[in-house]
Formats: C-alpha cells, sequence, structure tokens
C-alpha cells in the first residue's frame, strides 16, 4: 500500500463492520513532536526575557552570562531546525496525497477519504455523492498536439474543478483523464446541478495550447451517484458513478448522466 511504513493506522468500528484509514506520520507523530519541542523552545525564550527585567535576578539564581548566552543560542538554533523539520514534514505530507502533475489529491487518497465519507454518511445518515468526470476526446489532442499541450489541459482542468467546487469537497485525479469528485452530505439533485455547472464552465472556456493562436473547445462528461439510494460500499459507489459516465460517454459526451437502474 502507497502509506504503509509512513502511517498510523485508526480505525472505525461499528458492530461488526470495520473502516481503517491510514495518515501519513508527518501528519501525527512527527508533527506532534515538532510542536512540543517548539512550545517548550518558546517558553524558555519567553522566560528569560521576562527574567532579564527583574534586578540582580540571574546573580540570585546563580546563572552566569555566558552560560546563559551560550543556552540561549542553542535554543535559538533548536528553534529554527524544529520550524524547518514542521516546513519539511507538510511539504512531504503534501507529495504523499497530491498528484504531481495537477496538484490534485491522488488516487490512494481519494479512495481512503471515499471510505472515511461513507463511513460518517452510513452512520450518521448523511447523503453523500460522487462524480466521475471524463475528458472527451483527449487522445485526439495528445496526437495533434502532443504530450505536453496534453499535460497542459489536464492542469488547467484541475484548476477549474478546483475552482467550481466547495471547499467541503474532494477531488482527485482518478487516472489518466478522468477525475473524481467526492461531495460530502451531498444529494443527488444537488450533485447534478454541481456537474451541469462545471460541464457548461467547461464549455465556455477555449484552451489555448501553449503559444499558438488556435483556441480549443473541450468537453467533459460527467457520471453522478449518491448514497443512501445506491451503493452499499465506497466501492460500489464508485462502480455506479463509472456507469453513469459510460453512459454519458455513449450518449454523446459532453452530457452529465445521474445513475439509475436500467
Amino acid at each position: 500500500m502507497l502509506l504503509s511504513g509512513l502511517s498510523d493506522k485508526i480505525e472505525f468500528e461499528e458492530g461488526k463492520s470495520k473502516v481503517s484509514a491510514r495518515l501519513p506520520v508527518v501528519t501525527r507523530s512527527l508533527r506532534t513532536r515538532l510542536w512540543a519541542i517548539i512550545i517548550l523552545d518558546v517558553g524558555y525564550l519567553v522566560y528569560t526575557s521576562l527574567a532579564d527585567f527583574i534586578p540582580q535576578y540571574w546573580e540570585q539564581v546563580g546563572f552566569r552570562p555566558m552560560s546563559r548566552f551560550i543556552l540561549t543560542f542553542g535554543m535559538v538554533i533548536i528553534l529554527l531546525i524544529c520550524l524547518s523539520g514542521l516546513a519539511v514534514s507538510e511539504k512531504m505530507n503534501s507529495m504523499i496525497i497530491r498528484e504531481g502533475l495537477t496538484g490534485l489529491f491522488n488516487k490512494a487518497y481519494i479512495r481512503k477519504r471515499l471510505e472515511e465519507e461513507f463511513y460518517r454518511a452510513k452512520r450518521y445518515d448523511h447523503e453523500l455523492s460522487l462524480l466521475m468526470i471524463d475528458l472527451d476526446n483527449f487522445k485526439g489532442l495528445n496526437d495533434r498536439y502532443g504530450h505536453t499541450a496534453g499535460d497542459h489541459l489536464l492542469r488547467y482542468f484541475s484548476q477549474l474543478i478546483t475552482e467550481t467546487i466547495r471547499p467541503s469537497d474532494i477531488a482527485a485525479r482518478y487516472g489518466g483523464e478522468e477525475f473524481l469528485v467526492v461531495l460530502p452530505e451531498t444529494d443527488k439533485e444537488e450533485a447534478g446541478i454541481l456537474a451541469e455547472r462545471l460541464r457548461l464552465r467547461i464549455s465556455l472556456y477555449p484552451f489555448r495550447v501553449d503559444s499558438r493562436k488556435e483556441d480549443i473547445l473541450f468537453t467533459i462528461s460527467i457520471g453522478v451517484t449518491s448514497y443512501p439510494e445506491f451503493g452499499q460500499s465506497s466501492d460500489e459507489l464508485v462502480a455506479l458513478a463509472d456507469e453513469a459516465l459510460y453512459r454519458a460517454k455513449k450518449n454523446g459526451k459532453n452530457k452529465v448522466a445521474v445513475y439509475a437502474p436500467s
């Protein structure tokens, strides 16, 4: 598993069912230790600063100036190292859960988050929806303009997704030109409206390949499904959203298809 060896395991239990999730170590153990050291370090520096205002305080406690200087200097160095370590840990965490080209979450992370959101929806009787999105005729664009243009389009589309969805929604590049968006506490109608808004926005924004003067209109197809109406597991929800996407593509592309039994 992608996150094994860099993870702490959290288990949620409900009766006989169990949902496991893995979180990177850098988001918990390492970061917690760094923050503990930073707090202690800052506490010491504040203490020494305040003590300087008390007349003859250091003489009374027998703390010589040179010793105090060396210790304070060392604490400042430790503080800088911890702050740098905290920044590095955030970068490591981002590299683990995000896809390099688009900056969206990767497939492993979105599946983990989907399991967590499905568990919450099931336990607290909330609604949960999925959007499975595919760029229409992406292979043709790659063949005509090259893979660099294709990568540019994927980045451009990912930015439009981020700007369109809500802060509580979770978007990921699921593979190739496919994207998955998890919509917590969202019913089928709301998910359909959001999907249609995204489809229309894409169709209204021409895409320019590098410095060429030619604008390219590209479209997307979207499959929508929702819990609890359909799906008894996170895997089944993904399969149903994929089936709805297949119907949208089969019916002419540039469409939103909401899953319904045949």
